[in-house]
């Protein structure tokens, strides 16, 4: 398992395909807009 990002800590560079079946990395989506990452378990999973 990776370290922990800190509170305020800067997210690593990653792309991710969104619901639109769009890919979007993390750094072009900031040059326009803010973001908020959030992370959960995927459903029906336990955790």
């Amino acid at each position: 398992m990776t370290e922990l990002l800190p509170i305020g800590g800067k997210a690593p560079v990653f792309k991710a395909e969104a619901s639109d079946g769009k890919t979007y990395t993390l750094a072009d989506v900031l040059k326009s807009k803010h973001v908020a990452l959030v992370f959960y378990p995927g459903n029906n999973t336990p955790g």
